[in-house]
């Protein structure tokens, strides 16, 4: 409720035509004015013309700057409301694609035909979301054609977008700004445009899982496995066997003919199905450390899937919620943006994953209470990876006192000494101390990371 204030609030802002420096200047030039009139009214003297004229001077210069500036200012904004209909917007994300990108500083490229720029003013443009939020500003800036293309204008900027997840654009504020930034006429412009935000490159522990057996003969693979462990067969020799791989040592003890049996090369995948959980019981109603959370989380998971893929095994991926299907992605996308689409659940435990023996691990996050997860481990039904989300914020920094001054967003140390001294924090950091316990039995297959 607060944050959807906020966004309210900031939206509301872009439409206020007075600007801050034309504030300060409103302000000033009344204070002026009191104090001349306190100092000179009345009082009748020989330079009493002479200032007269002065200050009606300064007053029709600083009136027709201002007045020039807003006039146009206000001409460009109206000229937009009228061809409104006819203003073609292309939003790229700069990145791959066009649709997806990685999170954190994204370059965004922004066109839009039909506009007339201010005179050695200001054209921005803020991106507004389908939840509220907003971002840019970006300022368009310059021509992106010719004498033909005049109207065209496109502008660049670097934005923090940092939750791994879809964005639905829902639509773009136009800020006309007059070269001294006194004023600022804005205009909405309606436009859906779906782009989504993928996990960052993490450093995970490396990770040992067996092949799935149901289906490692399924689907070849570039390069051929060796099975373990064939070399140590033998058999008795036979007509039309290599006699190279007569086994002499046995021959000279018994006098028996023996060879090895070839190592076969297996030209089959080994796969393996991943099904990752979302479910969060133990964080409260914090939406910052939640948020935080979840995109960790994610990383961690993107990342072991990627490091399992280059070790030559196949990763088939699901999670335990429906995935909004706004976007079409490549299957080899999949991966990243169902991350980007997941969010927590609290409806939903742990052990109801699928159980008719087709999953090979089950990621879970540290918000899952031991009680569940101890019933998980005795099942071993599966390799079980969890995951300590604890670590979004402990492996930070505490005492960076110059992103504390700075107030970096969603960096402040405020923050974070807000979670140090937290409850929900003492209430997580036990659970992940049980859960280190289960993982030192006997029956727990698979890594805390």
């Amino acid at each position: 409720m607060k944050r959807t204030l906020v966004n309210s609030l900031l939206f509301l802002v872009q439409f206020v035509p007075l600007k801050r420096n034309g504030f300060i200047f409103l302000v000033f030039t009344l204070l002026v004015s009191l104090f001349l009139r306190n100092e000179y009214y009345g009082e009748e003297s020989q330079f009493t013309p002479f200032l007269l004229t002065f200050a009606w001077l300064i007053g029709v210069f600083a009136g027709l700057v201002i007045g020039f500036g807003l006039l146009y200012t206000l001409f460009c904004w109206a000229y937009l409301a009228i061809k409104s209909r006819k203003v073609s917007i292309d939003l790229s994300i700069g990145l791959e694609d066009g649709q997806k990108g990685v999170a954190g500083l994204v370059p965004v490229k922004l066109s839009l035909s039909r506009v007339i720029m201010p005179i050695i003013g200001y054209l921005k443009a803020w991106v507004v979301f389908e939840d509220g939020s907003m971002v840019g500003p970006v300022v368009i800036h310059k021509f992106s054609g010719g004498w033909k293309d005049l109207l065209f204008k496109e502008g660049e900027a670097s934005l923090h977008l940092t939750k791994r997840a879809q964005y639905n654009v829902k639509g773009y504020i136009f800020s006309f700004e007059d070269y001294l930034q006194f004023f600022r006429f804005s205009y909405f412009k309606k436009f859906k445009k779906a782009f989504y935000l993928y996990s960052q490159k993490r450093d995970v522990p490396p990770t040992d899982i067996p092949p799935s057996k149901a289906r490692e003969e399924l689907e070849k693979v570039k390069t051929s496995k060796r099975v373990e462990g064939d070399f140590l067969n033998y058999k008795d020799f036979e007509s039309g066997d290599d006699v190279r791989r007569i086994v002499w040592k046995i021959f000279a003890k018994n006098k028996e003919l023996v060879v090895r049996i070839p190592e076969i090369i297996n030209p089959y995948a080994s796969h393996l199905h991943l099904y990752a959980s979302f479910q969060n019981s133990l964080l409260g109603v914090d939406r910052k450390y939640e948020s935080g959370m979840l995109d960790y989380y994610k990383d961690i998971i993107y990342n072991t899937c990627i490091q399992i893929e280059k070790s030559g095994r196949k990763v088939e991926f699901s999670i335990d919620q429906t995935v909004d299907d706004s976007l079409i992605v490549d299957k080899k996308d999949q991966l990243a943006y169902f991350l980007s689409c997941a969010k927590w659940k609290k409806d939903q435990l742990v052990d109801q994953f699928p159980s008719n023996g087709s999953v090979s691990v089950v990621c879970v996050s540290s918000l899952v209470p031991s009680e569940e997860l101890e019933e998980l481990i005795n099942k071993r039904s599966a390799i079980l990876f969890i995951i300590r989300v604890s670590n979004y914020l402990d492996q930070q920094n505490l005492f960076n006192w110059t992103n504390m001054i700075l107030r970096n967003e969603n960096q402040s140390e405020l923050g974070k000494l807000r979670w140090v001294l937290s409850r929900q924090r003492r209430r997580i950091k036990q659970n992940e101390r049980k859960i280190a316990e289960l993982v030192e039995t006997d029956l727990f297959q698979g890594q805390l990371i």
